[in-house]
């Protein structure tokens, strides 16, 4: 009788359900989100996108969609408030994607982001994200994802200063330039 009892139990073990397709589609699906990032390119990213997608980006900004996260990111590349000239990132995951039902599935890791501000200051930092990600017919697609950085030690966030403070001492050189020679041309007026 007393081995009955672990036997039936044994019986009784959920099934684990072969998730070797899964896994790769989320690979590839991973791959695609950085190549996404790394070229600005999004069109190919566009079908793994759940509606309503939300993106937490590093600056603690919250963008609804793809088309809100595309316009923020365009934004550090260009217009008038514009910092970066390049961005690479390499993506890490730090285990398979843990499976919360048949269709959702929750992954970690890091990543080595590399940024190149118009000054061509480049500055490298460690960043760490999670991705939320939820099966829809046979396809995998992205329905949360936040990043997150070390706010003690953030090398991009000193870049931006760097950056700042050199528009700033530009801008008094040229004040100050620009006081001589309205001085030097009201001295050499003649007197009526």
């Amino acid at each position: 009788m007393a081995f009955a009892i672990p036997s039936t139990a044994w019986c009784q073990a959920p099934v684990v359900a072969d998730r070797t397709a899964d896994h790769a589609a989320l690979r590839a699906l991973m791959a695609k989100g950085m190549e996404a990032l790394n070229t600005r390119k999004f069109e190919a990213l566009a079908p793994n996108v759940a509606a309503g997608l939300t993106v937490i980006t590093v600056d603690n900004r919250k963008h609804v969609g793809l088309d809100a996260f595309r316009t923020y990111f365009t934004g550090l590349f260009e217009g008038p408030n514009a910092m970066l000239a390049n961005f690479k990132t390499e993506v890490v995951v730090d285990e398979e994607t843990t499976f919360v039902d048949a269709n959702t599935g929750v992954a970690y890791g890091t990543s080595k982001d590399t940024f190149t501000f118009k000054d061509g200051d480049v500055r490298t930092m460690a960043t760490r994200w999670s991705a939320v990600t939820r099966k829809e017919g046979d396809v995998w697609k992205l329905v949360n994802v936040h990043f997150s950085t070390n706010v003690l030690d953030n090398p991009v966030l000193e870049g931006a200063k760097a950056l700042a403070w050199k528009i700033a001492v530009g801008a008094a050189i040229a004040a100050l330039l620009l006081g001589i020679v309205i001085g030097l041309a009201m001295r050499r007026r003649p007197r009526a």
